[in-house]
């Protein structure tokens, strides 16, 4: 009866040890999936609200330049949208250079000021040229397919415009490390050999050719302080000509990011045309490029 009655006890604590693993292991099952719902609104959550700081910023462009509440300066400003905030800023492209349509002296002045020496510089402006120019006849120290070829690489030059910026990296001599100098300061939408000084960030008035950098220091902390006030920002410094826009406020590159207090983040970055399209965020506008969670 007593073996009886010991081998009944040792089924019950292998009955509860058993229920208590299954126990254990639905409240784990349980807590992830919570966990990993939680996760998923958030990101949606986070989502949701960059688009409509997109959209918002958008709208705020209908706005006159000295009544908006982004200016288009690239640099990012809180939003409120409920009891959540959206980093939000603005840039105008006019304020960047241009990949198809910048002159070779303001190219050249962008790989300056991103570290490559003079002796290097024709090099890359050559193999630029014969990657967006229509023809295969390599520049002097240009790239042609042949070259690429020759590089082990599985493509050649395109022959025709950047249609994205990130196509610089399949630039013959381009590493990576150079086009991440380089690309903040580039785009392809603003369709100028020069850039609006007005707009542009600090890396972009450097690469302007016989630029004196005390004066785009000077001129820089001037800019800063009438944003401050919400002034229009100061005359243009003395850089020349050749190296102006002729039209600015074509089209902007506007970055929306979000971090719910839920958890998750989403970050948004669009070109948006004014005065073109049927209509999308803005009447007459379009979208020329979205991109989600850079």
């Amino acid at each position: 009866m007593c073996r009886e009655h010991g081998i009944a006890l040792i089924m019950v604590l292998w009955m509860l040890t058993l229920l208590a693993i299954i126990a254990g292991s639905f409240t784990y099952t349980l807590r992830i999936e919570s966990t990993l719902a939680v996760n998923v609104v958030g990101r949606a959550k986070a989502r949701a609200l960059a688009e409509a700081g997109i959209a918002y910023a958008a709208l705020d462009m209908l706005r006159p330049l000295p009544l908006r509440r982004f200016p288009p300066n690239g640099v990012p400003y809180p939003w409120k949208f409920g009891t959540e905030t959206v980093m939000i800023s603005v840039r105008d492209v006019a304020g960047l250079i241009d990949l198809n349509t910048a002159s070779r002296e303001l190219l050249g002045g962008l790989l300056m000021a991103a570290g490559v020496p003079a002796d290097g510089q024709n090099r890359l402006l050559d193999a630029i040229e014969d990657w967006r120019d229509p023809d295969d006849i390599p520049l002097v120290e240009g790239a042609e397919d042949k070259d690429y070829l020759a590089a082990g690489l599985p493509y050649g030059a395109k022959d025709g415009p950047f249609d994205d910026v990130t196509e610089l990296q399949q630039v013959l001599g381009i590493s990576s490390a150079l086009y991440q100098r380089m690309a903040p300061s580039l785009t392809v939408y603003s369709g100028q050999p020069g850039i609006d000084p007005t707009v542009a960030p600090r890396e972009v008035l450097l690469a302007i050719p016989g630029v004196d950098l005390q004066l785009i220091e000077s001129y820089l902390e001037e800019r800063r302080v009438t944003a401050v006030r919400g002034d229009i920002p100061p005359p243009l410094p003395p850089i020349g000509g050749g190296y102006l826009a002729q039209a600015s406020g074509l089209a902007y590159s506007v970055r929306a990011e979000a971090k719910p207090k839920e958890g998750g983040a989403a970050v948004i970055e669009a070109v948006i045309a004014l005065g073109s399209g049927a209509g999308g965020f803005i009447p007459n506008s379009s979208i020329l490029q979205w991109r989600e969670n850079l």
